[in-house]
C-alpha cells in the first residue's frame, strides 16, 4: 500500500450543534467555508433527496478540518449514526491519486471495504461565494465493523481546485496543514495489525505506534497512554479518534491568538518531543487538537 502514496486527506467533527462549532473554530481563528448542506440516496438507486445536515471545512495547504453536523433532527443524515455514538472525531480519510488502483490493491491486500463510489456536491467559489461549482469525488469506504476505529475512506479529489481555493488557505492561526491523527485503541497490537494491511509497518515510540504515510502520521496508543499523553483528556472520555494534529506556522503567535481570546490551551511536548500546544474538546466542540510548528 505504501506505493500509492495514500495521504492524510481529511478528519471529519461529528457534532449535533453545527453553528456552536463553527462559532467555535472561527474563535480559534480557522477560516471556514460557506455551509454546504448534504443530500443523497436513502436506498441503492433511488432519488437523491436533501438531508438533515451540513458542514463547513478549514481548508490547509495540505488537507482539511471539516465540521459536519445535524441541522435537522427531523430529516435523514448519515451524521445520526455518529453522533448517537459519540460527538467528536470520526471521519479519517486519505488521498490517493487513482481509486481505482488503490481499491485493487485494497482487495489484494484482504482489506474488506466497499468499491469507488462517485460522488458530487456544489461548492461555493470564489472570494465572495459570488460562484458555484460541482466538487467531484471518489470514495472507497473501508468496512466500519471490521475497522471500527474510524470511519476510513480513501478518496480521489477530481476537481481539487474547486476546493482548495487560494483565499482559504489563510486563516488567523497560522494553519497550514493536517499533520496527524491519534486513535484510542481498547487493543493496541490488534488496532496496528490491522491498519498495517493498508499503511504498512509501524514504527514504535514510547509505547505508541505510528504510521508515516505519503503525507503525515498515525498515532496509536492505549486509552491509559492517550491520557498520560495528552492532558485534555485526563478527566473525559477519549473517543477512538482521539486527536487531531494541526500544523501551523508560529506556535508563538497562536498561543498569542488563544490568550487574547481567553481559549484554554496547554503546552507539552509531543511524542516526537517537538513543541505543541494542546486544545480540548470544551473549546474545540467535541473535538481534541495538538497544534505543531510546521518547519
Amino acid at each position: 500500500m505504501t506505493t500509492l502514496g495514500l495521504s492524510l486527506d481529511h478528519v471529519g467533527l461529528g457534532i449535533r450543534n453545527l453553528d456552536h462549532a463553527r462559532a467555535s473554530f472561527e474563535k480559534m481563528g480557522f477560516r471556514l467555508t460557506s455551509r454546504s448542506m448534504h443530500a443523497g440516496a436513502l436506498e441503492p438507486g433511488g432519488p437523491v433527496v436533501p438531508w438533515g445536515s451540513g458542514n463547513h471545512c478549514a481548508m490547509f495547504k495540505h488537507g482539511y478540518f471539516e465540521l459536519v453536523g445535524l441541522v435537522d433532527d427531523s430529516m435523514p443524515s448519515n451524521v445520526k449514526r455518529m453522533v448517537t455514538r459519540y460527538e467528536g472525531l470520526h471521519i479519517v480519510a486519505m488521498n490517493c491519486s487513482s481509486s481505482a488502483a488503490a481499491y485493487e490493491a485494497l482487495v489484494e491486500a484482504g482489506v474488506k471495504t466497499a468499491a469507488p463510489a462517485k460522488l458530487e456536491r456544489d461548492a461555493a467559489f470564489g472570494i465572495n461565494d459570488e460562484m458555484v461549482r460541482r466538487a467531484k469525488f471518489e470514495n472507497i469506504h473501508l468496512n466500519e465493523e471490521v475497522n471500527p476505529e474510524a470511519r476510513f475512506i480513501v478518496i480521489e479529489h477530481r476537481t481539487p481546485e474547486i476546493l482548495w481555493q487560494p483565499h482559504l488557505l489563510q486563516h488567523e492561526n497560522g494553519a497550514n496543514e493536517l499533520s496527524s491523527i491519534y486513535f484510542a485503541s481498547p487493543n493496541v497490537a490488534l488496532t496496528v495489525e490491522r491498519l498495517s494491511r493498508f499503511l504498512g509497518a509501524a514504527d514504535r515510540i514510547d509505547g505508541a505506534a505510528v504510521f508515516k504515510l505519503a503525507r503525515g502520521r498515525f498515532w496509536v496508543m492505549s486509552e491509559a497512554d492517550m491520557r498520560a499523553h495528552s492532558p485534555v483528556h485526563r478527566d473525559g472520555p477519549v473517543n477512538r479518534v482521539a486527536a487531531a494534529g494541526i500544523g501551523v506556522a508560529s506556535l508563538d503567535r497562536l498561543r498569542a491568538l488563544f490568550e487574547s481570546r481567553d481559549i484554554d490551551y496547554f503546552e507539552q511536548p509531543s511524542l516526537d518531543a517537538s513543541r505543541s500546544i494542546w486544545v480540548g474538546p470544551s473549546e474545540a466542540s467535541h473535538g481534541a487538537l495538538v497544534f505543531t510548528q510546521t518547519a
